[in-house]
């Protein structure tokens, strides 16, 4: 057998690293939180922004709104205590100790605007696993100049990534939020087996055989996981008022329905990373490529 080889260092591909926030489209999973309703369609506004304003800021604080139950309009409980167009003044003494209502009226929520509180939640909804599009991982190329066929070690390097996103509401402060939700920093610290928001660059060696007349490399296929959680609400308490009682009535579930932890199927956030193996190498399908080389 006769072979000379060639070989050359591609430095630009020495590490193989996503853009950050850029991801190859991956298979779609359907929201299915192990909690909650799913008030899409159920309400006549956009349920999906309407989740945005509640849990977008991406933290697990004790909160609490006045909405307007026709257009899903959201303002914070504090700024719109006693004002209009939330509330009106209607006849009757006020049995508040403190109270901006004039003597002899008191304040009472206006038609179609309803007070809650509560907490956010972050629970995985679904998960899945898919390949990455395929793409050069050695970072040197074997070119066979010679009659024979070649077999020789090339490196390989890559380096594991992660991203996440946001559907709705999606802005520099808010995407930097939710990657809280993958490491622990809000709800419940998931525990996933891939290094999920930790960059490092891994080589090895691997033996490929090089045809004739050709220039031989490395290409795989990385191996990623999708966690898709979508928010859910926590309702504490729920108050409604007929527009004239001051204390109105007080429930501990939606809007009266039965049912106190919510969420909207349009809203979710995923997060996207490398599966890695057990001794931290990523996960690939790896394959031997060739082109036509150049002695």
């Amino acid at each position: 057998m006769n072979s000379t080889i060639k070989r050359s260092v591609t430095a630009a591909a020495a590490v193989v690293m996503a853009a950050a926030g850029i991801v190859a489209a991956g298979p779609q999973a359907s929201a299915n939180p192990a909690v909650g309703t799913n008030i899409r369609g159920k309400e006549s506004f956009n349920t999906d922004t309407f989740m945005d304003k509640l849990c977008g800021d991406i933290s697990t604080r004790d909160k609490a709104f006045v909405f307007n139950v026709h257009t899903g309009e959201v303002v914070d409980s504090a700024a719109a205590y006693e004002k209009k167009p939330y509330y009106q003044l209607v006849a009757g003494d006020s049995h508040k100790a403190y109270t901006t209502a004039p003597y002899g009226t008191h304040w009472a929520l206006s038609p179609g605007w309803e007070v809650f509180g509560g907490t956010c939640e972050y629970p995985q909804s679904s998960t899945w696993t898919w390949y990455d599009k395929e793409r050069k991982i050695s970072n040197d190329t074997v070119t066979n100049c010679g009659s024979g066929t070649a077999s020789l070690s090339v490196n390989e390097s890559y380096a594991t990534t992660s991203t996440t996103t946001k559907t709705v509401g999606v802005n520099a402060k808010a995407s930097a939020k939710v990657r809280d939700i993958y490491t622990g920093e809000v709800g419940a610290s998931f525990n996933y087996s891939w290094a999920f928001s930790k960059t490092h660059t891994l080589g090895r060696q691997a033996t490929i055989s090089v045809p004739p007349g050709r220039q031989g490399y490395i290409s795989a296929r990385p191996l990623k996981r999708t966690v898709r959680v979508n928010p859910v609400f926590h309702v504490g308490s729920y108050t409604w008022s007929d527009g004239q009682s001051e204390k109105g009535t007080t429930v501990h579930n939606w809007r009266g329905r039965g049912y106190d932890r919510i969420w909207s199927y349009g809203f979710f956030t995923d997060g996207i990373a490398d599966v890695t193996n057990s001794d931290g190498t990523p996960a690939m399908d790896y394959v031997t490529r060739d082109k036509a080389g150049r002695c």
